[in-house]
């Protein structure tokens, strides 16, 4: 296993609530999982402290030379009447043959692509950035909380493409049977502190 990601006593406070308090772990390229705790325990939190869409109030994200990172948006970035082919090569740098091909693998048909992603049910508006995650060509993945609100048939084609992923990832899911399907390793978030356990 290569270590692709070590966080390093990471504290991050919100006023007197402290979320994060000296968390330390390490992450492996082949590492598939799971992240669990109540609500509020700072999962979301230590994603985005991971991806640097926040910062931590002290220590440090080690990220190896060799890491090419990619996560899954929660909120959406699609521009006002953005067809999903100019979406995926907008925001991947990608050619339209390469969009198109990884686009199949979530069953994204030529007539999807052409058609407006915000008019997309929001299964497929996840599928399409699933698609625009695995076009960075990426060796690990954050994913925090992919499985909410997906039709039977999305959800589906995720657990299939995270159970074929040649590559580790972290997951953030309430869904245990989800995580069990996906998972070889649990990451639990309790008291600002991070213990990773072997398993689901």
């Amino acid at each position: 296993m290569t270590v692709l990601l070590q966080v390093n006593e990471l504290h991050k406070a919100y006023g007197a609530v402290t979320i994060l308090d000296s968390a330390t772990a390490s992450f492996g390229d082949d590492q598939k999982i799971g992240v669990i705790g109540r609500n509020g325990a700072g999962k979301s939190t230590l994603c985005r402290i991971i991806t640097g869409h926040e910062s931590a109030d002290s220590g440090t994200i080690v990220r190896n030379t060799a890491l090419r990172l990619s996560y899954l948006e929660q909120h959406d970035t699609f521009k006002p009447g953005e067809n999903v082919l100019d979406f995926l090569t907008r925001t991947t740098r990608a050619e339209h043959w390469e969009c198109g091909q990884i686009a199949a693998r979530f069953q994204l048909s030529n007539e999807i692509l052409e058609a407006s992603v915000r008019n997309l049910p929001g299964g497929y508006q996840t599928r399409v950035k699933l698609a625009a995650m695995l076009l960075g060509d990426p060796n690990f993945l954050i994913l925090d909380e992919p499985s909410n609100y997906l039709d039977l048939s999305t959800l589906i084609l995720l657990e299939n493409f995270l159970i074929n992923f040649r590559g580790g990832y972290l997951v953030v899911s309430h869904d245990r049977e989800f995580l069990k399907r996906t998972c070889d390793s649990t990451l639990e978030v309790e008291h600002g502190q991070l213990a990773l356990y072997p398993g689901n």
